[in-house]
């Protein structure tokens, strides 16, 4: 198989990932500083991002098989990077939110067409695919907050400038390649749009597809939970400091990195299944142990561990899916609704956890363990 859908897949996560870590941590900082930030304009502008990808991915996902993922994978890009340099303009948090709406959307598109790139061609090494392609592209996530820490101080600005540039170079760059021809669709492939969303509403209540969810929507719960956690718990716990509390997000990058390509590797030596449900026990006991450890380093570990697990558990459970539900003629569509439906978490997590830490401490390590105990026996249960 060519390595050209890979590198145009990974090429445009890491762009999106890039920018995302750039932003989010200085966004108060482009719109004035401190002082000038509204919270409820603040919470705007995060809202309209999550919004906007949760409502353009099922559309985008149909988009991306009917047109194409390559061409799609092109367009995401250079609305993406139009997104990074609106955050350039002084219009405020007023104008952010449509900027970041953008940026929603733009991602929202992105990762269907990204994940049906690595998801196309022989079900042999499509783990791996998807891990590689998971992993590389997500990296952005690392070294964008790196970025934004070190340049901030010189200006907001100068860290999302040095982004757009890298956006706008890496998307001339996929368009300045010749588009592969397409390959024709099989006989069962849905012939119209209305045919690609009818049968994604027959798989959204699939109860089966529903239950094989469950590790990825479990995952988002609590990894959305610890951005929020840990600026609390790690000075309240264990005394970190806030360059403690960015070691912490340094590690999420560095491990989950490796951990996406090891994930997508086992998948395809063993069954899927089975990865996920051996990663779940050191997922759920790292949870546990976060709970217990004595001091910064067992949390460390802990946390670590935590990443590791679950990130592996993401790339099987996203190839357990992709070979279970998904055709060439329909992953775009497949991974959308996925996106979509686990998406939810995202939500509920920071409310859910941040609420119990705030009346049980370390004890809410406890409930994100327990939670997952049922989680993890309905997927033992799903019948594909």
């Amino acid at each position: 198989m060519s390595s050209r859908p890979l590198v145009l897949a990974t090429s445009a996560l890491f762009v999106v990932s890039l920018g995302y870590g750039v932003i989010v941590p200085i966004l108060p900082e482009l719109a004035g500083g401190r002082d000038a930030t509204d919270e409820g304009l603040l919470s705007a502008v995060y809202a309209g991002y999550a919004a906007a990808k949760i409502a353009m991915q099922i559309p985008g996902g149909v988009w991306v098989d009917r047109s194409g993922a390559e061409r799609i994978a092109r367009l995401a890009l250079a609305l993406f990077t139009v997104s990074l340099a609106g955050f350039l303009l002084p219009v405020g948090l007023v104008g952010f939110t449509v900027v970041r709406a953008l940026e929603g959307a733009a991602t929202g598109l992105a990762y269907p067409a990204a994940f049906a790139l690595a998801a196309r061609g022989p079900a042999e090494g499509a783990g791996k695919r998807l891990g590689l392609v998971a992993g590389l592209g997500t990296s952005g996530l690392l070294a964008g907050p790196a970025l934004a820490g070190a340049l901030a101080e010189i200006s907001p600005r100068l860290p999302v400038a040095i982004a757009t540039g890298v956006g706008a170079l890496v998307t001339l760059a996929l368009f300045a390649l010749p588009s592969a021809p397409r390959a024709e669709p099989a006989p069962d492939a849905p012939r119209t749009a209305k045919d690609a969303y009818v049968r994604l509403g027959r798989l959204a209540l699939d109860v089966g597809f529903l239950l094989l969810m469950l590790p990825i929507a479990f995952n988002k719960l609590t990894f959305s939970a610890f951005q929020g956690l840990f600026p609390l718990a790690g000075p309240d716990l264990h005394g970190l400091e806030t360059t403690g509390v960015t070691a912490l997000f340094a590690l999420t990058g560095v491990v989950f990195g490796a951990s996406q390509p090891l994930g997508g590797w086992l998948s395809d030596r063993f069954a899927p299944r089975r990865v996920v449900l051996v990663a779940s026990v050191p997922l759920l006991a790292a949870l546990l142990a976060l709970a217990y450890v004595p001091d910064a380093t067992g949390f460390f570990v802990a946390y670590g561990s935590y990443v590791a697990a679950s990130s592996i558990v993401f790339a099987a459970t996203t190839k357990h899916a992709a070979t279970s539900f998904g055709t060439d003629d329909t992953f775009g569509g497949l991974f959308g609704l996925l996106s979509t439906l686990t998406d939810v978490a995202t939500i509920v997590g920071p409310l859910l956890f941040l609420n119990l830490y705030a009346s049980s401490a370390a004890g809410v390590f406890v409930w994100m363990a327990a939670i997952g105990v049922p989680c993890a026996l309905a997927y033992a249960f799903a019948r594909r």
